[in-house]
């Protein structure tokens, strides 16, 4: 099986370290030439917190026409960078080739669909936590422990779908093709729009935000808000459910910095609009009102654009 990562950063790498292991042909494909370069030229590394680095050999490309026809393409960048990326993929994607979303947020899938109507597309989600050390760098802060999920968004797996899941379960990952995807990846939204964001805002880690009182109290009005637009969207989300999924997932990745932190701090554009800012315009749509994720979105596009405008 070949299967070409779109966004070979944090998950993208980690994901990649998983299917070298499991003896896949894994290309994968960045826009930052010198973290292609280091992986080409030595392979990516991979460290953990709890046993040492290692350095998986795989092929690392700036250009998708170099990689050929795909597989299944996995797709890790940001929303903002869905329609881009997935257009330049072109080359890699034929009549078979499975697409799979693991993105942040939502939105992305229908974005990818509405590029490749005729494509096989899957939606998934994932509880592991990494983050990008250095070029060629990848630093698995979850332990490379948690669960990968995902569904075709249309019709039942096929063969592709169930080699790519059974290559992404073990040593660690707990892999399952779920046809209650959209609950999972409700559930999973609701951790990023509250510990992403927040911890974005307030440049710590996910355990620093969950000991503060204030934040738990802006955490509870975020997610009764996602859970009513769950509900009203016909996704079975309790607020109990949500509000027990966000604690049990920021006890696991206390010492984690999510990915919108480093953003913050790289002076990058953040995920965003994919989070709390596609909450607010859901609920929108639904004649329904997210006051706090709104005022959360806005001071993150404050402060990201501070940042950005100071150089």
């Amino acid at each position: 099986m070949k299967v070409a990562i779109i966004g070979i950063g944090s998950m993208g790498g980690l994901f990649a370290w998983k299917l070298v292991h499991a003896g896949v042909e894994v290309w994968g494909v960045d826009v930052s030439a010198p973290h292609v370069a280091r992986i080409a030229a030595g392979g990516l590394q991979i460290d953990f917190p709890d046993r040492p680095s290692e350095k998986v050999p795989m092929h690392a490309v700036t250009d998708p026409a170099a990689v050929g026809l795909a597989d299944a393409v996995l797709v890790f960048v940001k929303g903002a960078q869905t329609a881009a990326a997935m257009t330049a993929a072109r080359p890699m994607i034929g009549p078979d080739t499975l697409i799979v979303t693991m993105q942040n947020g939502i939105g992305n899938a229908a974005a990818i669909q509405a590029i490749y109507p005729q494509a096989r597309v899957a939606h998934g989600m994932t509880t592991l936590a990494a983050q990008v050390e250095g070029p060629g760098q990848v630093l698995a802060s979850s332990a490379a422990k948690g669960e990968v999920s995902f569904y075709p968004m249309a019709g039942t797996p096929g063969p592709v779908d169930q080699a790519l899941c059974a290559a992404l379960d073990g040593e660690g990952f707990h892999a399952t093709l779920d046809p209650g995807i959209d609950l999972r990846i409700w559930k999973k939204l609701v951790v990023n729009c509250c510990l992403n964001s927040a911890c974005a805002l307030l440049d710590c880690k996910v355990g620093e935000a969950l000991g503060q009182p204030a934040t738990m109290a802006l955490f509870d009005r975020l997610t009764a808000e996602i859970v009513a637009l769950a509900q009203a969207k016909g996704i079975g989300l309790t607020l109990a459910e949500a509000q027990a999924y966000l604690r049990a997932v920021g006890q696991t990745a206390a010492g984690h910095f999510p990915s919108m932190v480093a953003d913050m701090r790289a002076k990058r554009r953040t995920e965003i609009g994919a989070l709390n800012g596609a909450i607010v315009a859901e609920a929108e749509r639904l004649g329904l009102k997210a006051p706090a994720n709104a005022a959360l979105r806005d001071l993150v596009l404050a402060r990201q654009e501070i940042a950005i405008a100071r150089g």
